[in-house]
């Protein structure tokens, strides 16, 4: 008998881990923030079990308290400070991760360091710190009974040398070091390598490849061959590139887990809503059949990205990194993606409870006899609100110059909560009621913030 219920033990715990964990990121670099009680319903109504945070959330986590949710948090690079001591990693532990476990949020992710020893989109805020706060924030969690949150540290595909088979891959000589140094203690504590991907920026800047090499379905036959693997798009390659780097460092069975993945909508080249879906479709059958990749077979653990456009996010690298959003900054659903692995030709939930600003647009009276009074208008509403949209290749490339400036004002005049005021610009502004949005190009109308909207309900929150 006992043998019997051994078995099926065995057969139960097989079958639990051959399922893929699909969970997202949430990032809140917004002019008006979506009301995290809001982000609750929306993960819970789309059944997706986990959120990654790109900050600790120490002023929201607990709104996730008994929802088994399950959050990774994380601690970015340029805070690393408040972790470098023995007793300052016990104290950002107890403050940051204990104490919202005991009040019933389900943290089961910590990352230590967002891509520190990036070269390209996050230099500037490289650190070489992070191996060793990650080592005592380790410590701190275990002897504070924390020992289940794995710690770990995400990684982007620059931590590789450029080539342009898998096999060939290792890691960049200058980093190696500090590199095998955190494999060899994810591999000591059971941590995930967390790799940070994003096909769409790596095919076109990175290899030069075709485009349609990012999608599963890739109708344009491109392949590489790699000895005997051969791949037909480029998340298997970039898996596989790290897999090959990892296993020369001597850990063949790492798991790699993807920390985030996404596909931009807006501002970039290839970047709209139809790729997005069409790449998600194809990413999430692979994800959901578990077969992995030629070099890991076997299922993978990902978070998507991003639940929502971020209209302050920086654009060091470009005016997509605004734009990776599953939703729109409104809590509407841009494109149909089915959350729970079953192919299903659906659109997400809406978010509930949205409170939008009256529909009014700020836009260009047409007055022109004074164009460099103009420009410096135009130059001054994008300087500070969002014109991402109205960079080459953008849903706004195609309007007229007239348009473009009324675009300006418009995210100009929202990002101001619609003040009158903030649609002067020197006598050159005019509030409408009727939507100037043309084609594909939108012109927004925010929503109330996430404290507006607080104080307007009465809601006692905890910032």
């Amino acid at each position: 008998m006992r043998f019997i219920i051994g078995i099926y033990f065995i057969i139960l715990c097989m079958a639990i881990r051959v399922n893929s964990f699909v969970g997202i990121t949430w990032g809140r670099m917004q002019s008006q923030q979506l009301v995290p009680s809001m982000v609750v319903d929306l993960l819970l109504q789309n059944q997706i079990p986990a959120l990654r945070l790109r900050t600790s959330g120490s002023d929201i986590s607990e709104i996730f308290s008994g929802t088994n949710i399950s959050l990774a948090i994380t601690l970015v690079n340029n805070y690393m400070w408040q972790a470098n001591r023995t007793d300052l990693a016990y104290s950002w532990v107890n403050g940051r991760v204990k104490n919202p476990i005991n009040k019933g949020v389900n943290i089961q992710y910590l990352t230590v360091g967002t891509e520190p020893f990036s070269n390209t989109f996050m230099k500037a805020a490289r650190t070489d710190q992070v191996v060793n706060v990650i080592k005592l924030i380790r410590q701190a969690l275990d002897d504070m009974g924390l020992g289940y949150v794995k710690t770990t540290t995400s990684h982007g595909m620059d931590v590789l040398k450029l080539t342009k088979v898998p096999s060939e891959a290792d890691f960049r000589d200058d980093i190696k070091q500090l590199m095998l140094e955190s494999l060899e203690f994810y591999n000591q504590t059971g941590a995930p390598f967390d790799l940070t991907m994003f096909p769409i920026h790596y095919i076109k800047e990175v290899l030069d490849y075709s485009m349609e090499f990012a999608f599963f379905d890739n109708k344009s036959g491109f392949k590489i061959q790699d000895g005997k693997f051969k791949y037909t798009n480029v998340v298997e390659l970039m898996i596989d590139s790290v897999a090959w780097a990892i296993r020369k460092a001597g850990y063949p069975n790492m798991k790699i887990m993807i920390g985030q993945i996404g596909w931009p909508t807006d501002g970039y080249p290839h970047a709209n809503i139809e790729n997005a879906e069409r790449f998600y479709k194809g990413f999430l059958k692979f994800i959901a059949s578990n077969k992995g990749t030629p070099l890991k077979p076997g299922p993978i653990d990902v978070f998507l990205h991003s639940l929502s456009d971020e209209n302050e996010f920086r654009t060091i690298f470009g005016a997509f990194q605004r734009h990776w959003g599953i939703y729109q900054a409104d809590g509407n659903p841009k494109y149909k993606i089915d959350f729970t692995l079953q192919e299903r030709d659906i659109y997400p939930t809406q978010a509930k409870g949205i409170v939008k600003m009256p529909n009014r647009w700020c836009v260009f009276n047409g007055n022109r006899e004074d164009m460099d009074l103009v420009n410096k208008n135009y130059n001054i509403a994008c300087n500070i609100a969002d014109c991402t949209s109205l960079e080459k290749g953008g849903s706004c490339d195609g309007l007229s110059d007239d348009s473009k400036i009324s675009y300006a004002f418009n995210v100009f005049f929202q990002k101001h909560k619609q003040q009158v005021e903030s649609c002067n610009f020197d006598g050159l502004g005019e509030i409408i009621a009727e939507n100037p949005s043309t084609g594909n190009c939108e012109f927004p109308v925010e929503i109330l913030s996430f404290q507006d909207q607080a104080a307007k309900d009465g809601m006692i929150l905890r910032i």
